[in-house]
């Protein structure tokens, strides 16, 4: 392969806007170790408007294309960013596998535990990267908590944790970006599944892995959904209200709770205690610290989130600032991207490939079967691919 790599963004709507903008920031910043070579989505329209935009900061426009097999076959890409709903996520991936690119998708990474380890088994076969798209972790006030948490131990032995979420906002399933995320078979499961894989990821890599999870759930919201894909009218199943415990292996307690069906006042916290003292999120309580933090010490002194983010990036050699912010890019999804473009180039892994995925949707999983079971589960046990009873519909829905 030559010193570029030639992409393909697969999915041009919703979360690939992310994507572009991050693109541009690498672009800007210096970096050329890829060039956007195609863009593809079963609208055209969609795709179209995507290869224009990245001409316009590019230089040079991408080719069009409305399905994957047509881009497989074409020859004009080493790797595929996709980012298509999550029901296409195992098929698109699978198949530009099976065509020799390498690929990185969007989270969760498959719309089951089965999906998932198919792709991965797929790059594994074909001896490609597989990487999975997920920007929280490579923030810098996430590396920066990250850092603060665990090697600084600013608040000492973590305790427990209180995350809550509640508002009363519906899903707008007049948009089509909201229409497949209403239906278990088409989303794999409502927000525990998608921003809540923000969450699975983030508190696992900053600390650790769950043992064991319980899980209560409602869907108070079930409308008629109209113009559905696949399947054309559906009714709303996917859960707007969960009650959450994650029992650690360290020991740790996080109570884990949102509704979107809460009419009244609004609530958001997310408070980390320690032994030494607490940490507060100052944003999106799913999106750990992506916000920032601020620690409020057992002797009343606070250190406030711009004093972390400064004394972790002073601990940085040259070499580790431009492997977690190449190029000096401060976007989180150019980073990904730099990332996953960077491991094609060098042979080397991923921050976050298939197996880191893999282990985030295995948390999410888990709360799903926890709630359809009526009791805790084993994380272990859903890995394992031993518990499934929420996801077998979804599994026997695409042949999985």
């Amino acid at each position: 392969m030559s010193d570029t790599v030639r992409l393909a963004l697969v999915g041009c709507g919703g979360i690939a806007k992310a994507h572009r903008q991050g693109y541009k920031a690498l672009l800007a910043a210096g970096c050329r170790e890829f060039t956007v070579t195609a863009c593809c989505d079963v609208v055209p329209e969609r795709a179209e408007a995507a290869a224009a935009e990245i001409a316009a900061f590019q230089g040079s426009t991408p080719r069009v294309f409305t399905s994957v097999a047509a881009l497989g076959a074409a020859g004009v890409a080493d790797a595929a960013d996709i980012c298509t709903p999550h029901y296409a996520h195992h098929t698109c991936a699978i198949e530009l596998l099976n065509a020799g690119l390498h690929v990185q998708v969007e989270k969760p990474l498959g719309i089951t535990i089965r999906a998932s380890k198919a792709i991965i088994a797929a790059g594994r076969r074909r001896r490609r990267v597989v990487a999975t798209a997920e920007q929280v972790r490579r923030c810098q006030n996430s590396r920066a908590a990250h850092w603060a948490l665990n090697q600084r131990r600013l608040i000492g032995d973590l305790r427990f944790a209180i995350v809550q979420s509640a508002d009363n906002g519906a899903f707008n399933y007049d948009l089509s970006a909201f229409k497949w995320r209403g239906v278990n078979l088409l989303v794999g499961g409502g927000m525990i599944m998608d921003s809540g894989a923000h969450f699975t990821d983030m508190v696992q890599h900053l600390f650790g892995p769950v043992r064991e999870v319980a899980c209560d759930m409602r869907t108070w919201d079930r409308r008629t959904i109209q113009g559905v894909p696949v399947l054309g009218e559906a009714q709303a199943d996917v859960e707007d209200t969960w009650m959450i415990t994650l029992r650690f292996e360290s020991g740790l307690l996080i109570s884990w709770a949102y509704s979107r069906s809460a009419p009244g006042q609004k609530l958001a916290t997310a408070l980390y205690y320690g032994s030494e003292g607490s940490m507060r999120d100052l944003g999106f309580p799913f999106h750990c610290f992506q916000g920032g933090a601020e620690a409020t010490l057992a002797d009343g002194r606070t250190v406030a989130n711009a004093e972390i983010v400064e004394q972790y990036m002073a601990t940085l050699s040259n070499d580790q600032r431009q492997r977690l912010f190449p190029y000096g890019c401060m976007d989180a999804f150019g980073i990904e991207v730099w990332d996953f473009v960077n491991a094609i180039r060098t042979g080397r892994e991923p921050e976050m490939d298939g197996t880191a995925g893999l282990r985030a949707k295995a948390l999410s999983e888990a709360c799903f079967e926890s709630a359809a079971l009526g009791r805790p589960v084993a994380v272990a046990s859903v890995l394992s691919g031993r518990v499934r009873a929420f996801q077998k519909p979804i599994d026997d829905c695409w042949g999985l």
